[in-house]
């Protein structure tokens, strides 16, 4: 699926969500969010631990607990246990013969994206004078993709063409569903806004490579369950469409 158009999707649902949910003085908020991720299920064996950043916009009506938005995230890493260049690698060090007939390093990386639309609610906890103290829930579905990518820094390893590469990627994508738990402080004085909390990704994915160059086999169509869990804590923009803080309640 093509990831522009799958946005353009997200986005027209999001907009036609709020016009159907109407006005009450909203909120509109901006987040960016760091990542910490374990992959587990199917995902555990072929990656390691990643980092990832992610962002999103977030419709909050004033005078109702559920909100709704979208989001996207990209996650990298640097441990592919999957070596899929193994049979071309030489006994010293598993470097690869270059071009030019010397030694020369492929490095692998792991490379995924999560776009989302979702909707949530807020459970109020603790004071409210200075912030919207809240406990955090929603639930997002959306599109995750994951690919092998390949780095070649000396730039000498040109023989593995991109239509080669393609062939041993293991992009694999398909329909997730993200829950989340967490906590959210809002500040109603123009201070600090954050939330953290934990985000398990459960991706229902398939491999779209026809073929495996280097297995001499084709995993294509079948069935993969690749499960992320994040660990987020993220910064709030919020932009309030009525100018009197103190009026946005539960």
């Amino acid at each position: 699926m093509d990831c522009k158009r799958l946005m353009l999707s997200l986005t027209i649902q999001l907009f036609l969500i709020l016009f159907i949910i109407g006005q009450n003085k909203p909120a509109i908020l901006f987040d960016v969010t760091y990542n910490l991720g374990f992959p587990q299920a199917d995902l555990k064996n072929r990656y390691g631990n990643h980092l990832g950043i992610s962002g999103g916009i977030t419709y909050q009506p004033a005078k109702n607990h559920f909100n709704f938005g979208l989001g996207f995230g990209y996650y990298f890493g640097s441990n592919v246990k999957e070596d899929v260049l193994k049979i071309f690698r030489t006994s010293y060090e598993g470097l690869l013969i270059g071009e030019d007939q010397y030694l020369a390093e492929m490095k692998l990386k792991e490379r995924a994206y999560l776009a989302q639309i979702y909707m949530g609610g807020l459970i109020p906890i603790g004071s409210q004078k200075i912030a919207r103290q809240s406990f955090k829930w929603k639930l997002g579905f959306g599109f995750l993709q994951h690919k092998i990518r390949f780095v070649d820094d000396a730039r000498a390893i040109r023989q593995f063409t991109t239509e080669y590469l393609q062939g041993v990627d293991r992009l694999t994508n398909g329909f997730a569903l993200i829950p989340f738990l967490g906590y959210e402080f809002l500040s109603r004085k123009g201070l600090f806004s954050f939330y953290t909390g934990i985000e398990p990704i459960i991706g229902f994915t398939q491999n779209q490579r026809n073929y495996n160059y280097d297995t001499n086999e084709s995993e294509f169509g079948i069935h993969r369950k690749d499960i992320l869990i994040n660990f987020k804590i993220g910064i709030y923009l919020p932009f309030y469409l009525n100018t009197d803080l103190e009026k946005i309640e539960y």
